[in-house]
């Protein structure tokens, strides 16, 4: 079991932010897009990527160089692929009700894959492409993102 322990403040602004993932990633939900047969199936998706450059970054082509099979791969596994990063992002924010977490191992991988999401979001806000860049953007956001990262990296650490 790992243990973390957050300032009501801290909470608050990770309580924010997945629940911020969470609208962004249901404007791609199953109700947004899709073929009815594959809904049944529970697979399916929409057969264009997003616009939106933070759910591009979530949701990238799985072929960057053939349109068509990026079209149909996204149209067979974007509704799987989107209900497992909301159900991450819902388990982040339950685990969030305490100021103390802890996690048990499918919650740590719900945790990192979360901070994941969060800071592939937020670079694509910030417009950060690779390690390195400063981005676009308040200092805020940049200040929130760096430390999106310190919390991915002590989780790391701490399985490790």
């Amino acid at each position: 079991t790992v243990t973390a322990h957050f300032t009501r403040a801290e909470s608050l602004v990770l309580a924010d932010l997945a629940g911020q993932l969470i609208e962004l990633l249901e404007e791609r939900g199953p109700d947004a897009t899709g073929d009815v047969l594959f809904a049944q199936l529970g697979i399916g998706g929409s057969a264009t990527p997003p616009l939106d450059p933070a759910l591009a970054r979530l949701l990238p082509d799985a072929y960057r160089d053939d349109e068509h099979a990026a079209s149909d791969h996204r149209r067979l596994t974007e509704r799987s692929l989107v209900q497992r990063k909301l159900a991450n992002a819902h388990r982040v924010l339950a685990d969030l009700d305490s100021r103390t977490v802890a996690l048990d191992e499918p919650g740590v991988q719900s945790w990192l894959r979360t901070l994941t999401d969060l800071r592939l979001a937020l670079a694509a806000r910030l417009q950060i492409e690779e390690d390195g860049d400063t981005g676009l953007g308040d200092e805020h956001m940049l200040t929130i993102y760096d430390w999106l990262g310190y919390l991915q990296g002590s989780l790391v650490e701490v399985i490790e």
